[in-house]
């Protein structure tokens, strides 16, 4: 304990210190003679557990640091010590809020240890009143009285809460009516000025009439002992006379009933939890002890009485030397020696043994040990439990029983070795049993000997062709009733009178039989045990009967099942219908000859396979739903259904399905049957194709085309698509049937049928509408210059000449018009009408060519296909260039990056807008080329700067939506990265926010790709898409780019201003740098600035400009 002391007078000190050491241990005091040391000691309080303080110092009194410790509220004890003694000086220091009062005398110091702890017991009750509060019941009906003792205590114990009643009627109805009721005050608090007969009537009333036990304090003025006594003996917990000061005492002693009656609740439930704990100990299958040693030797010292009940010693019996060693058995009982005492130098631990209990019986114990606390008289103590785990050791040795016969089972051992060894191992696990395991031979009705190893051959010869019959003994009687028989004394039970001298020669007594049933109840033999004392089966016995007897009974039927199964195969093998099985999976686990034929595959391939491995995708899933739901419902389904065999020829099959249930009702496999009917579907095929398509070009014919684009438009209706159809017709045909008659003018329709084919996709429909007309349906087209395209490229096929059959070589164009859906019809004649318009207005515009049925389409879609073919050429021809707008430092006007920029210089058009460009690059794929372009050449500049010895500053390159999410764009930009060995980590990648969030977690991952590479990653265009934080803490994200829409208003329009002040402080705080494009204006910049945007693009510092104009930003001024 470490105390501080503050006093004057050393001789005083010193025998204070020689009182405290005789009865504290480890006691260390800091003496300070002055007020001022003193303060300068409580600037580090915590270290003290306690303070005594003089009343009289030479700087001041006492009372001044004991208001100052109470102000500061520091945590420390006080005891107040003065020479004077008087009853004024010990007043004011308890209303200063003292701890304790001593006045300086032999008698004091005597118990001047006693009175620290006190203090510190009280300080500590104080702090945790404090830390709730004192509910206290007042009844007085003087205000002058009531008024004085609330401001006592709310200046000086706060925590205590008076609740004021007049008189002792009210007080009582304040108060439960039993103890049955929780009372919501903590103290009743009487003043005796009211009528004194009433308070001793309340108190009465309290205590024995509704038996309640909250704390109860009177206060008087009235004085006398017999009063005291009166009230104590009511029931009364303390008494307050009302002498001069008396609200000081008020609060220690409401503080100190209430504490009492706290203690009266721990005793009395310490006591409760005793006498509980003894109950639980006396009914606890683990026997405690404790145990002590001084070197090699150890014994118990105590012992829980229930030893006697669980192993039949006395506890006398087991505190005697040697007694546990005596009782070990002699195979465990070094092992056990060492063990323990290798866990008593461990400190704890547990281990198992076997015990002789006092009837001789061995036991099973699991013994468990740990260290108590070193008290240093050179004794080393444990506490230890034994717990009776025989049984538990009985069950893991038939567990282990249980799983090594279940295994022989399961992996199809014979059934003769199963049997044996179940027998073998069943006795090694239970030396007193003898096993036997009789079978029922169906055919003669006998049973015979399967396992039986430790009873004598000649027993098990008798034993053999046991007739099943009531008294042929245990077994023959349980065999013929179905029933357990136990036979507790073969000696004296008629069933065993035929064969008691058979079982005498065996020495046997006794015989338990179970019998073992198949899935119907009929018995498939039974499992015997055998005893060579007579003997009743207990509980466990009987389980462990039924449990070895159901194992023998799986294994007979395993083994019947497997004979049956070998029959069955024979028949499965020879039938022509393929056959499958499978489980519920399903997977097929069997297939016959006809279905590896039938399917191609080997039976190696197919099992363990899911059948839906040969669907050939002519069917959708709607159609294998209705499968599984018939399968599930009816328990059966039959039909036709298109398969794949394994060399990828997809052929039909009538096919039934049926659900093959166990004995429970449950389903437990299909089983498939199929038949090849390709033969018959060829038939009704050709038959079809006479209906539906054309004899000469073999395309659909009118009647299919108009049934596919009503699909086709259906289908669009649904997903909000779009479809185009192309009306062609052939310019001057009529002219080739006429001059070079009909023959050559059927092989030029085979002909060019055949050549636009190859250009036609795989679900478009080109069909035949008779003639020389044709009809093109195009789904899913996004937009019309994608079905221009495809016309235009049907004309082009057409210009390169026809050599026929016959020699003729011959030319011929044609004519498309189009029609698109849903903008110029939703039906399908609507539609075929309109593109047959379009068709004729080609005609009347040149031939050998196209128009859209719409005149304004048709010009958008030639300006941009226009656009397209410049473009490609221009990629070609390397008209496109990369700028490089700088990225500056605002104060520093430092270039510390810049952001490489396509444009393209047409030869024709001059400078084209990035806005017009771009967009038809990302519609067309061409945005593919054009990025490996920009970042080849940027990466190249780059390289020739840092050669050039420029500043150091990072370079920008943009990435679209199809770069991003192309599998080799890694290896792209890796590929720059050491072609011209730039420094990965001042290369920067800028992504839109839309192109990242459209495919959340396709673009995660290739984003973890690209920073892998140590490059940097930038969100270009922030603020105008998700701008979620979510996706910021999901992503790799170094940077977050301002978008210019944000910032060409700032700092007049306050919506813009306040966005980009957001985005700039959710940058910092996410640690993010941020950069803000589209600056023009100084205003801008010194706003971003101010707002903790440290760099800045845009073309206040300058325009997009060529590689060496950039150069030379560089060589100027800092503005």
């Amino acid at each position: 304990m470490r105390l501080l002391h503050v006093e004057d007078d050393r001789g005083d000190a010193e025998l204070v210190a020689r009182v405290l050491r005789r009865s504290v241990k480890d006691l260390r005091v800091d003496l300070v003679p002055t007020l001022r040391a003193a303060r300068e000691h409580l600037v580090n309080a915590a270290r003290y557990d306690a303070a005594l303080v003089d009343l009289q110092l030479p700087d001041g009194s006492g009372l001044d640091l004991l208001t100052e410790i109470r102000n500061r509220q520091l945590q420390l004890p006080v005891v107040l010590l003065t020479g004077s003694g008087d009853e004024q000086a010990a007043v004011a220091a308890l209303q200063s809020g003292a701890d304790d009062y001593l006045p300086k005398s032999t008698e004091s110091y005597a118990r001047l240890a006693n009175s620290i702890a006190i203090a510190r017991q009280r300080f500590a009750a104080h702090r945790r009143i404090r830390n709730r509060s004192l509910e206290v019941l007042y009844v007085a009906h003087d205000a002058n009285e009531i008024e004085l003792t609330r401001r006592h205590l709310a200046r000086h114990a706060p925590y205590i809460h008076l609740t004021v009643v007049p008189d002792v009627v009210i007080a009582l109805s304040h108060l439960p009516l039993d103890d049955s009721s929780a009372c919501e005050f903590d103290i009743v608090l009487f003043d005796y000025r009211q009528s004194r007969l009433e308070a001793l009537d309340a108190v009465r009333t309290i205590r024995n009439e509704r038996g309640l036990d909250v704390p109860i304090v009177v206060i008087s003025d009235q004085g006398g002992e017999d009063l005291a006594a009166q009230s104590i003996k009511l029931g009364v917990d303390d008494y307050i006379a009302r002498h001069k000061g008396y609200l000081f005492t008020l609060a220690p002693t409401l503080e100190k009933v209430h504490r009492q009656r706290e203690l009266l609740h721990e005793r009395t439930e310490l006591g409760r939890t005793s006498r509980h704990l003894s109950f639980m100990l006396d009914a606890s299958p683990v026997v405690l002890y404790t145990l002590e040693w001084n070197g090699e030797t150890a014994h118990l010292t105590w012992v829980s009485s229930n030893i006697k009940r669980l192993f039949g010693f006395s506890e006398e019996e087991s505190l005697q030397r040697n007694w546990w060693v005596t009782h070990l058995h002699p195979d465990d009982r070094q092992l056990a020696i060492d063990t323990k005492s290798r866990l008593i130098a461990n400190g704890a631990g547990a281990h198992d043994y076997r015990f002789f209990d006092a009837d001789g019986r061995l036991r099973w114990v699991r013994d468990e040990l740990r260290l108590l606390p070193d008290n240093g008289d050179g004794v080393h103590r444990a506490l230890g439990s034994l717990q009776d785990i025989s049984q538990r050791k009985r069950e893991d040795a038939v567990q282990q029983l249980r799983i090594a016969a279940l295994d022989l089972v399961i992996r199809g051992t014979e059934l003769k070795h199963v049997l044996q060894d179940l027998a073998i191992r069943l006795e090694e696990a239970m030396p007193d049993m003898r096993v036997s395991i009789l079978l029922l031979d169906r055919d003669d009705n006998r049973l015979y000997t399967a396992a039986a190893p430790s009873l004598p051959d000649f027993f098990n010869a008798a034993v053999d062709g046991l007739e099943p019959s009531e008294g042929h003994g245990s077994c023959g009687t349980a065999a013929a009733t179905g029933q357990p028989v136990i036979v507790e004394n073969i000696d004296t039970h008629p069933y065993w009178a035929p064969y008691t001298q058979l079982t005498q020669k065996a020495g046997l007594a006794a015989c338990w039989s179970v019998p073992f049933k198949d899935a119907v109840g009929a018995v498939l033999g039974t499992f015997g045990i055998y005893h060579e004392e007579p003997r009743a089966p207990d509980g466990n016995d009987l389980i462990l009967m039924e449990e070895f007897a159901r194992i023998a009974g799986l294994a007979v039927q395993r083994h019947n099942a497997e004979a049956r199964l070998r029959q069955a195969a024979a028949v499965f093998d020879s039938t022509r219908e393929g056959i499958l099985v499978t489980d519920l999976e399903p997977r097929i686990i069997s297939v016959n000859r006809a279905y590896t034929e039938i399917s191609g595959y080997t039976a190696d391939e197919l099992l363990g396979q899911n059948p839906a491995m040969m669907r050939s995708g002519r069917q959708d899933e709607s159609f294998f739903q209705a499968l599984w739901s018939s399968l599930k419902t009816e328990g059966h389904w039959q039909g036709e259904i298109w398969n794949r065999r394994k060399n990828g020829e997809v052929h039909p099959e009538l096919l039934t399905i049926s659900t093959v249930r166990d004995d429970q009702g449950q389903p437990k496999n299909y089983v498939g049957i199929m038949a090849d009917i390709s033969q018959l579907k060829k038939s009704e095929a050709s038959l079809e194709r006479l209906a539906h398509f054309d004899p000469l070009t073999g395309l659909p014919n009118r009647l299919l085309i108009q049934s596919r684009l009503a699909h086709a438009l259906a289908h669009a209706h649904r997903e909000s698509g779009r479809v185009a159809v192309l009306f062609v017709d052939l310019d001057h045909f009529k002219n080739i049937n006429d001059s070079l008659g009909h023959p050559v003018g059927d092989d030029l329709l085979q002909a060019l049928t055949a050549r636009l084919n190859q250009r036609l996709r795989g679900d478009d429909t080109f069909g035949r509408l008779g003639g020389d007309e044709f009809l093109i349906i195009l789904d899913d087209v996004e937009r019309p210059e994608d079905a221009a395209s495809i016309a235009r490229e049907l004309i082009a096929l057409l210009e390169a000449p026809f050599t026929l059959p016959g020699g003729n070589e011959i030319y011929i164009g044609a004519s498309i018009g189009i029609s698109m859906y849903p903008d110029d019809g939703d039906q399908a004649s609507q539609l075929i009408q309109h593109a047959d318009a379009a068709m004729y207005q080609a005609k009347e515009q040149g031939r050998n060519t196209l128009r859209f049925y719409t005149p304004a389409l048709t010009e958008a879609v030639n300006r941009r296909m226009v656009l397209e073919s410049r473009m490609r050429r221009g990629l070609a021809q390397r008209e496109f260039l990369v700028y490089y707008q700088p990225q500056v430092e605002i104060a520093s006007g430092r270039v510390v990056g810049c952001e490489a920029l396509v444009r393209w210089n047409d030869p024709e058009l001059g400078l084209v807008s990035p806005a017009d460009f771009i967009p038809l690059a990302e519609d067309t794929g061409l945005i593919i080329p054009l990025g490996e372009l920009v970042l080849d050449e940027a990466c190249r500049q780059f390289r020739a700067w840092l050669d050039h010895g420029l500043p150091p500053f990072c370079l920008s390159i943009n990435l679209s939506g199809r770069q991003l999410l192309r599998y080799d764009i890694i290896r792209q930009i890796g590929g720059a990265i050491d072609r011209y060995d730039l420094p990965a980590e001042r290369l920067k990648f800028e992504l839109t926010e839309s192109m990242i969030m459209g495919r959340g977690e396709e673009s995660a991952a290739m984003l973890s790709a690209i920073k892998a590479l140590g490059v940097k990653l930038s969100i270009d265009d922030f603020g105008t898409g998700y701008s979620s934080l979510a996706y910021l803490k999901r992503f790799p994200i170094d940077e977050l780019k301002i978008d210019r829409s944000f910032v060409c208003d700032i700092p007049n329009d306050t919506n813009d201003a306040e966005i980009a002040a957001t985005i700039i402080a959710m940058a910092n705080n996410l640690h993010l740098s941020v950069v803000a494009e589209g600056v023009e204006t100084r205003r801008q910049a010194d706003f971003l600035a101010g707002h903790g945007c440290r760099v800045c693009q845009g073309y206040l510092f300058s325009p997009p400009v060529p590689a060496e104009a950039f150069e030379a930003l560089f060589e100027q001024p800092h503005d």
